[in-house]
């Protein structure tokens, strides 16, 4: 049952990698929907299942939250947290690297059409020192713009500060019973006054993925896995149906419903999960090694979810320039196959940067690890 739910969380993070890269490839290669001359029920399907680019990003976060939530399981393990805030940079690193090269490259050589400049979607693109040093430590966007062309990267920001804010708020309540709520109160105060309303919508979400771990270890009612699937299959549906109609419910509620309904995707992405959440109460019953631990298998997904617009920038530059293909052209069957390639090219470039990085990263630390450990007898040895 473990591993059934641990492949679950695999997958869902593999689908929200492929739903985001579909959404921006789509986005760059064919117009809009409402734009589209003669549509059809493929175009329907296409365009529908194209468009939960940002509803992918809402199951990131409850996958992340339910992470965290684990942690808080094994708060015996010290290095749990270090570990999951690790593999943020273990992404963050190579991703600001190979996305400061591939832009650098595509602005060098292949912006004849103004891809990287003139295009107005993409007229912030920065490459400064000062934005990529702020990204290093993860300020973007409350006090740098994302880099370059990685635009996702503010979603990644999220996640870490979702789990630093997380921790200091649980180690606030070990300062004693009344001492410890009112540090709590005020650090809960300030989050809310000086985060922006898009930072607090996330971290909601994120949250349903930490109560995930909380009411799963509970012996209380769960919903049934048919009711779960459908009622998370409703919230993507709802959310597609709304999409950024705001005349839906009379003012300020119809805004309301568009600036939040991803959270009723995270609601019920959760409530899936939960469903399928493993029985605490089985003899073994441990998903710490799987969940948290199993960097391996999340690294690829996670890097193509977070960094593929480096690489889907460049496609598309090389494209306009070297076989004058226009962007956002009209579907067709030819382009729809020209789709599904760039969507596979970019997904093999990403995990091949994931592994190339991660090989570095583990010679340096096999490199590293004895020198540590005999510094650290040393001091054994002195005291």
């Amino acid at each position: 049952m473990n591993d059934r739910f641990a492949a679950f969380l695999s997958r869902s993070r593999w689908t929200c990698a492929i739903m985001a890269l579909a959404y921006h490839v789509r986005f760059l290669q064919l117009v809009d929907y409402d734009a589209v001359d003669a549509k059809s029920p493929l175009s329907k399907v296409f365009y529908f299942l194209t468009g939960l680019g940002h509803e992918s990003f809402a199951v990131v976060f409850v996958l992340d939250g339910i992470a965290a939530g684990l942690i808080l399981l094994h708060r015996r393990d010290p290095g749990a947290l270090a570990r999951h805030l690790g593999a943020f940079y273990r992404l963050l690193l190579p991703g600001l690297l190979s996305g400061a090269a591939l832009d650098g490259l595509g602005m060098r050589f292949f912006n004849q059409s103004g891809i990287y400049t003139n295009y107005p979607d993409f007229s912030t693109l920065t490459l400064g020192y000062s934005t990529l040093l702020g990204n290093a430590f993860m300020l973007q966007p409350f006090v740098v713009p994302t880099f370059g062309s990685n635009g996702m990267l503010y979603l990644l920001s999220y996640l870490f500060w979702c789990c630093i804010l997380l921790h200091l708020f649980l180690r606030a309540g070990a300062g004693g019973k009344r001492r410890g709520r009112i540090v709590q109160t005020a650090l809960m105060a300030l989050v809310l006054i000086l985060m922006p309303a898009q930072f607090l919508t996330w971290a909601a979400i994120w949250l349903t993925g930490v109560a995930v771990v909380v009411v799963g270890r509970s012996r209380i009612w769960r919903p049934s896995r048919w009711l779960a699937s459908v009622g998370f299959l409703s919230t993507l549906v709802l959310s597609r149906l709304i999409g950024s109609n705001s005349r839906l419910l009379p003012q300020p509620f119809g805004t309301w419903l568009v600036h939040y309904k991803y959270l009723l995707v995270g609601a019920g992405f959760a409530l899936l999960a939960w469903a399928l959440y493993p029985d605490p109460t089985s003899a073994n019953w441990n998903l710490s090694s799987t969940a948290i631990d199993g960097r391996e298998r999340r690294d690829g997904a996670s890097f193509t979810f977070f960094f593929h617009f480096a690489v889907v920038m460049l496609i598309f530059a090389c494209a306009t320039v070297l076989l004058h293909q226009p962007l956002m052209q009209q579907p067709t069957l030819l382009r729809y196959a020209g789709f599904a390639v760039i969507v596979s090219v970019t997904i093999g470039i990403t995990i091949g940067i994931a592994r190339a990085f991660a090989a570095v990263l583990d010679r340096i630390y096999i490199r590293i690890n004895p020198l540590m450990k005999s510094i650290s007898l040393r001091k054994l040895k002195r005291e």
